[in-house]
């Protein structure tokens, strides 16, 4: 009855063994992780990602100002109405 207890951590997946006599934790062995990329891999990934999401802020920059135009545009409008009722 003296064995150890081995519990396997189910969020991070470490290893715990406890000593069954004195509670005390005898080994805590956390799960190797394998990314499987090398450094430069990751570095070209970031590199990609970085390039993908300034082009989607440059875009909706873009749009911003069309929709400041479109509402400037509107709002001109909307003044040569009142200025001459007659129009309508």
């Amino acid at each position: 009855m003296a064995a150890n207890i081995e519990i396997l951590c189910p969020c991070c997946e470490s290893l715990i063994v406890i000593d069954r006599v004195t509670g005390e934790i005898l080994l805590h062995k956390k799960k190797e992780s394998k990314s499987g990329l090398s450094l430069e891999a990751m570095v070209a990934n970031l590199d990609s990602q970085k390039s993908e999401l300034a082009k989607k802020f440059d875009k909706n920059m873009e749009s911003q100002k069309d929709r400041a135009r479109k509402r400037d545009q509107g709002e001109q409008n909307d003044e040569e109405c009142e200025a001459n009722p007659e129009r309508i």
